[in-house]
């Protein structure tokens, strides 16, 4: 807010307030102070490092949450309103001495209260002081010079400072220099002020510039109206940017997602053939044995051979189960990263649909509609992953906590729990709604995951202890995620997510 501006606000706040007394003073935040007398109402809104004055109806002042200020002058009448010349700044003079001084400097914008010439205290609450000594600027403009330029105007905002500029101000002698700087200021304290829209930002200013929004005689008027939308917009921009930035920021980790769930596919399409392994095993039954590390066979066709690592520590036979079972999961682990890469390729189309969506709005309330209508629609967040095996509902704890809330709210005595054994992991329960028969296959794969999340999860071959869920309990006083469990049966698994 420059300097004339501020000269007009307080002339015009004179023909309102002079002689009258105070009610009350209170602010609603940090940021926001307001003034009641008996007819009138003045809010100064501090605002990202500028001041607005604006003028609410006293009845539509917020009635909770108030925190009286500068209670010594609630009561007394105001003596007169000061103004400092070329400067950001008014004085308001109380009975008994008492001061309020508003300062318009940007981000040093504030009021401070004096008894006399003793500062007292300022409002938004700042350590520094601003003394009162410097506003002598005299409005024959004495103070100007032949080396004053545009740049050392201060108390003029940017586009004063411009217009000023582009008329040769810095090339004038002292006089043109006064003539043109009394120019400007009998033109911003006499003609009508105007609420422009420039590059799409607010402005109020002393001549008609981009799109005119509104024109006032009133200060006050101008200065509420400006606030409101200027403040609206400032609102709005800053809303839609930080949203717009959480969405592209959500969108980035999709494409990453994406990355590496097609990795992931590719993967699992160009891996090994357990099951043609397991046949060729089962095909040169009589000349494998027990204790093989390795072997290598022809293919089916003749054509190839192939080497195939065995464990030592199972026959022949044991090993082709055991590469028919891997075949088997490798092939529903197929199914779910072909299903995931639909979901993340969805989930992309989606979240660009959105972003296009919010770029196109220009009006805070159908901002704010989105955002509710997205909060509206949040998925609740589970304490555990879930997959689906052999019919059965299989979920996976998150962690500590999780592993608690899953045994706690989201699993009944007749489901199976399983935990890899002697180490920490999550909590893994296979759901058996209608008592159904969980086969050995789908306790297997519970405990495959079990294991993979756990500290066990770089093992060979993990330990997985299960049993039902009616014999795992929660001590009293225990860490989280810790349990004490009974008929427990062990399981060794090769841990796979």
């Amino acid at each position: 807010m420059h300097a004339f501006l501020i000269e007009r606000l307080a002339n015009e706040l004179s023909s309102k307030i002079e002689g009258k007394s105070l009610k009350e003073v209170f602010t609603t935040s940090k940021h926001e102070i307001n003034f009641v007398f008996k007819d009138f109402g003045l809010k100064i809104n501090f605002f990202q490092g500028l001041s607005f004055f604006q003028t609410p109806e006293i009845r539509k002042l917020q009635k909770k949450n108030r925190l009286p200020v500068f209670r010594s002058i609630v009561g007394l009448n105001v003596s007169k309103i000061k103004v400092y010349p070329f400067d950001r700044c008014f004085a308001i003079y109380f009975e008994n001495d008492e001061i309020l001084k508003y300062f318009g400097y940007g981000r040093f914008s504030q009021i401070s209260h004096y008894k006399m010439d003793e500062w007292l205290e300022n409002f938004p609450v700042k350590s520094n002081q601003i003394t009162m000594d410097k506003h002598t600027k005299d409005v024959n403009l004495s103070w100007l010079a032949d080396d004053t330029r545009t740049e050392d105007l201060k108390f003029l905002d940017q586009n004063q400072r411009k217009y000023l500029k582009n008329n040769g101000f810095n090339d004038k002698s002292v006089h043109h220099k006064k003539q043109k700087l009394a120019e400007i200021y009998r033109k911003s304290l006499t003609t009508s002020l105007f609420i422009n829209k420039v590059n799409s930002k607010y402005e109020l200013y002393f001549d008609k510039r981009g799109e005119t929004i509104s024109a006032f005689n009133s200060s006050l008027e101008a200065s509420d109206q400006f606030a409101r939308l200027y403040i609206s917009h400032q609102v709005f921009s800053q809303t839609k940017t930080n949203h717009l930035s959480a969405l592209n920021k959500e969108y980035q980790r999709l494409l990453k997602r994406l990355k590496h769930a097609q990795i992931h596919v590719k993967e699992l399409n160009e891996s090994k053939k357990y099951k043609d392994k397991a046949d060729l095993i089962m095909a040169n039954l009589w000349q494998l044995k027990m204790g093989m590390g390795e072997v290598t066979l022809p293919t089916f066709d003749g054509e190839n051979q192939i080497a195939i690592k065995l464990k030592k520590d199972l026959s022949p036979q044991d090993n082709a189960t055991r590469l028919y079972t891997k075949g088997k999961n490798e092939k529903i682990r197929l199914k779910f990263a072909f299903k995931n890469l639909e979901f993340i390729e969805h989930e992309i189309v989606e979240k660009s649909k959105e972003i296009k969506r919010l770029e196109l709005i220009d009006k805070l309330i159908d901002l704010r509609k989105i955002k509710n209508t997205k909060q509206s629609n949040q998925p609740i967040k589970l304490p555990y992953r879930e997959v689906t095996y052999g019919g059965f509902q299989i979920r996976i704890g998150k962690g500590a906590r999780e592993n608690d809330e899953l045994l706690r709210n989201f699993s009944s005595k007749n489901d199976v729990w399983l935990h890899a054994k002697d180490v920490s992991g999550s909590h893994v329960i296979i759901r058996n709604s209608g008592n159904q028969m969980i086969t050995e296959a789908v306790i297997e794969r519970a405990a495959q995951m079990a294991a993979y999340y756990s500290k066990a999860k770089s093992e060979g071959l993990a330990a997985v202890i299960y049993c039902d869920r009616k014999y795992v309990r929660k001590p009293k006083g225990a860490h989280p995620g810790m349990v004490k469990v009974d008929r427990e049966v062990t399981i060794l698994v090769e841990p796979q997510s």
